[in-house]
This record gives structure tokens, sequence and C-alpha cells, in this order.
């Protein structure tokens, strides 16, 4: 008997070159790699052209929307997703998609899996867009003993780290260089850029360009300019 291979949807935003759209992508490349099926509903950005089409099918829909109209509409859409490729799991990846795919799957009686990179209040009442994440189904979750431990790494980053005089004197002159960095380069950008990265968006261009510096190089180049 052949083995029955699990279909995961994937649904976000914008796959644009954030923490939550690079794990996606990656995610998305890792599935048919183990032997599942990999779907992505997004409404456009810029990894969409490294997408391998032959691995992942991608199929475009306004999710990025708050609009209430346009979430429900987006569910009913999704619902129809779900049961033409007959997807197991749906997973979404920003309150907006989540409230979609909550009710689209309420709809086919699919498995639902959220990701989000805060805690919210964990009372299982929906009130407002954040409480999607905490419906009271828990398909994936972290153990008790586990959220002991990362909330003493937490505790022990907030002392040692994030409130550290140390630390903060220097995030605030790294935010000085960026700054003149960005500003500098904006004025020429030619020099530090070719004009294919300049073709679309100039200040993404150069936020992005900033973001790949290591340290040192960064030091060096706001020295030179």
């Amino acid at each position: 008997m052949m083995k029955k291979k699990i279909k995961v949807l994937q649904v976000i935003p914008r796959l644009g070159y954030g923490g939550a759209e690079t794990g996606c992508y990656d995610l998305a490349h890792f599935l048919p790699e183990n032997d599942c099926k990999s779907f992505i509903v997004t409404s456009g950005g810029e990894l969409l052209k490294f997408i391998n089409k032959k691995k992942v099918k991608v199929l475009k829909l306004p999710v990025q929307s708050k609009n209430p109209i346009l979430i429900l509409l987006n569910a009913i859409i999704i619902s129809f997703i779900i049961l033409v490729y007959n997807i197991n799991i749906v997973h979404a990846r920003s309150r907006a998609p989540a409230w979609s795919c909550f009710l689209a799957t309420r709809f086919t009686f699919r498995n639902f899996v959220t990701t989000y990179h805060g805690t919210y209040n964990f009372n299982n009442k929906i009130k407002k867009l954040n409480d999607v994440y905490t419906v009271d189904e828990n398909l994936v979750c972290f153990s008790d003993n586990f959220n002991d431990v990362i909330e003493e790494i937490r505790s022990f980053l907030r002392i040692n780290m994030y409130n550290n005089t140390n630390v903060l004197k220097k995030n605030e002159n790294g935010k000085k260089i960026i700054k003149k960095l960005f500003n500098k380069i904006a004025k020429n950008p030619r020099k530090f850029l070719n004009k294919e990265q300049l073709k679309f968006d100039k200040h993404r261009a150069i936020a992005d360009f900033i973001s790949g510096m290591t340290d040192r190089y960064a030091i060096n180049l706001y020295k030179k300019i």
C-alpha cells in the first residue's frame, strides 16, 4: 500500500525578506525533500521569483489585508483550495491570514497551526485579531518544563543584555552608524549598488545592502564615508 503524502499549506501576507518570510520559504522547499507536498498562499513578494515551482505550488490571494470582508472572502477561497488539493495541515504565519485559515479549517475540518513571535493572553476567548493565535487547540507546543527554561533565558537576557548599560550604549552607536550609512549611500546609491538592485525600490535595496554587512565592514565603511 502506498504511503499517503502529507500536504501542507502555508499562508503568509507577503514573501519578502523578513524572518517569518524566509522561514516560510525554507519550509516550503524542505517539505518536498521529505516526501510531503508543499503549497503557499500569499499576495506576492520579492522571494516569489526564487520559489522552485516544480516543488512548491504558489497561489496568490490578498491575504495581507485586514479588511473583515476580504478576510471572510479569503477564508472561503482557502476552503476551496484545501478541498481541491486535499490539504492536511494549514499553517498561518500572520494575524489576518490566521483568521482566514482558522475559519477555513473549521469549514473543512483540517488541522490548523499558527506561528507567532510574541506571547499573547492565553484566555482562549477570541476578542481581537491577535486572539486567533490562542485558540484552545494546541497542535504543536512546548512542554511546561521547556516553557520554564525559556522564561529563565528571557530573564537572563533582560538583565544581562537588553537592559545592560554597556550594551545599550553600543546599540545607540550602532543606530548612528546605520543611519549615517543609509543617508550617505542614498545620495549616491550607484557607487555601492548596481542598476538591477536599484530597479524596484531604492530604499529597500539600500536597507538590504546594509543589513548584509558584518559589524566590522559597516564600521570601516562608516569611517571612510
